[in-house]
């Protein structure tokens, strides 16, 4: 989650300086404002800075002569807010009063916290989704196993069974779920091959359902 967000100027004297900042207690080492500045070397460009204690992405803006600086947390990831930074330099260029600047400066925050509390929704959202799959997936493995097991199908049906729960069966995993002659097993293979049921690939030498 973004810690907050500070504007550089340049000094003649100092180098580069924090011209505003928020939230106002936001903690910026000295040595990094110089490495952010001397890095952009007055060119509009996007740097990801990533220290032992330090994580921002910065942008210069050539128009006003300012570095527009995001800190991030340890675990973000610059390229994420790339973007957004990129709003916030096209906000920089239309204003003209300093006040002005600074209401955005935090209007500006405020934003990349909402869109990092969105990216985080998608993931969690997608993370229980792929949790429920799994557990569906788990599931449906025992019913159909639980089925090719069954005494009372035919060695097709199993084979079928056990190719619908996978993408691809070789030879010696059917042996060891359905009980019956390899022979027997290898003739009914070749039936539902002949049929355009199954396939049969020889890369990784087992059989597929043909769908």
């Amino acid at each position: 989650m973004p810690n907050g967000i500070f504007l550089i100027r340049w000094d003649e004297v100092e180098g580069g300086i924090i011209y505003l900042k928020y939230p106002e207690n936001l903690e910026i080492p000295n040595p990094v404002v110089q490495q952010i500045t001397i890095t952009h070397n007055f060119t509009e460009s996007y740097i990801i800075t990533e220290e032992k204690n330090w994580n921002s992405v910065s942008y210069y803006n050539e128009n006003k002569e300012i570095i527009i600086v995001l800190v991030l947390s340890k675990f973000d990831d610059g390229n994420d807010y790339i973007e957004i930074l990129e709003k916030f330099n096209q906000e920089i260029d239309k204003l003209t009063e300093e006040e002005k600047l600074r209401e955005n400066l935090e209007a500006m925050f405020h934003i990349s916290l909402d869109a990092f509390r969105t990216t985080d929704e998608v993931i969690t959202k997608l993370s229980n989704e792929v949790a429920y799959l799994k557990t569906r997936e788990y599931d449906y493995e025992v019913k159909f196993d639980f089925i090719t097991k069954s005494n009372h199908l035919p060695v097709k049906s199993k084979i079928l069974f056990l190719l619908t729960v996978k993408d691809f069966v070789k030879l010696e995993e059917f042996e060891k779920v359905i009980n019956t002659k390899k022979q027997w097993l290898l003739s009914v293979l070749k039936t539902l091959m002949k049929n355009e049921i199954v396939g049969y690939n020889s890369e990784n030498d087992s059989y597929y359902l043909r769908v």
